[in-house]
């Protein structure tokens, strides 16, 4: 399967540049999951160009690490290492934090109390051992503080770094619904206290402790033994 979608800008993207950026934004935005291969031709054919920039891109995108060349096979869809993962809550972790920060020193009444019906219903689809839906509480969870920061770019990025982190995977690390609800109540405290600056760290460290569980899981299922 090939990366497909609008071109950037409504246009044909010419340049290896041009059509690194759209395949590295399917590749971002899971359009195109980890493990696909990406097919020269049919990229070509779907963005209307010839195949040599398609190749010039894919090998830029492998230099980055967003592919790899399989011998015999082509390129397919790099998954995270284990420092790909590392790094990427630790960016989420500084991004989260800097949201609620902002926040603790704008949000309203009538935002807390939004906030504080999500993390109820978080909770209580957490005794019910319901894991899918405690995932989409939690990104709605930040989704909303982003809203309230009033920081919509810092909110947007968030967002983006949010979209590298696997899902799946998380769901099924021990204790992952259980941080959430507890490290929650904390965020909200500081929140509500109206103190920006524990605000800040206590959602940094509630990422940093997303991060850490999930790793951990994965190193126990040895997922990435030639990926350090």
């Amino acid at each position: 399967m090939a990366a497909s979608g609008s071109p950037p800008h409504g246009r044909r993207p010419q340049l290896p540049e041009e059509v690194a950026v759209h395949i590295r934004e399917q590749i971002i935005t899971g359009q195109v999951p980890e493990g696909e291969y990406l097919r020269l031709d049919q990229l070509a054919e779907d963005l209307g160009i010839s195949v040599t920039p398609v190749r010039e891109a894919l090998i830029a995108l492998s230099a980055e690490g967003f592919v790899e060349l399989e011998p015999r096979q082509g390129f397919a869809v790099a998954p995270p290492s284990r420092q790909d993962l590392e790094d990427i809550f630790e960016l989420r972790a500084l991004l989260a934090g800097g949201l609620a920060g902002r926040c603790a020193s704008r949000i309203t009444g009538e935002r807390l109390r939004e906030l504080r019906e999500l993390q109820r219903e978080l909770a209580r689809v957490h005794e019910l051992g319901d894991g899918a839906t405690a995932t989409e509480l939690l990104i709605r969870f930040h989704r909303e503080l982003g809203k309230a920061s009033g920081a919509r770019k810092l909110a947007w990025f968030f967002e983006l770094a949010s979209r590298y982190a696997p899902r799946e995977q998380s769901l099924a690390a021990a204790g992952w619904p259980r941080a959430c609800v507890r490290d929650h109540d904390a965020v909200l405290r500081a929140l509500e206290n109206g103190e920006p600056t524990a605000a800040e760290e206590t959602t940094r460290e509630h990422l940093r402790t997303l991060g850490r569980l999930l790793i951990e899981h994965l190193d126990a299922r040895n997922a990435w033994p030639d990926r350090q």
